[in-house]
């Protein structure tokens, strides 16, 4: 689980989610209320996890896999995801770019 570089307090899981999925690049601790950004190498992780998503799509054309299923195994795909996504996010105090 994320940790907060300043105040030191561990993020349970929901924290986590709700602050993955903010589009501006900073978290706001709940502990201390100070701004957290993810680290690159934390980002480009869970760039990875979210294409994981769409992986059945190509299968399923080549294969000539039904909807169905391919629905089913993105929805799996989408929660191993979810419960990844915490474990994978490290915290600094400065906005690191990508690049």
């Amino acid at each position: 689980m994320p940790t907060c570089k300043t105040c030191g307090a561990e993020w349970n899981w929901k924290e986590s989610i709700k602050a993955s999925w903010k589009f501006s690049g900073s978290m706001r601790c709940p502990h201390c209320q100070n701004e957290q950004y993810a680290t690159p190498k934390s980002r480009q992780r869970m760039t990875l996890i979210n294409w994981l998503v769409l992986l059945p799509l190509p299968f399923m054309a080549i294969l000539d896999i039904p909807l169905v299923y391919t629905i089913i195994m993105m929805l799996v795909l989408f929660a191993i995801g979810l419960s990844l996504i915490p474990k994978m996010i490290e915290l600094s105090n400065e906005y690191k770019p990508l690049w």
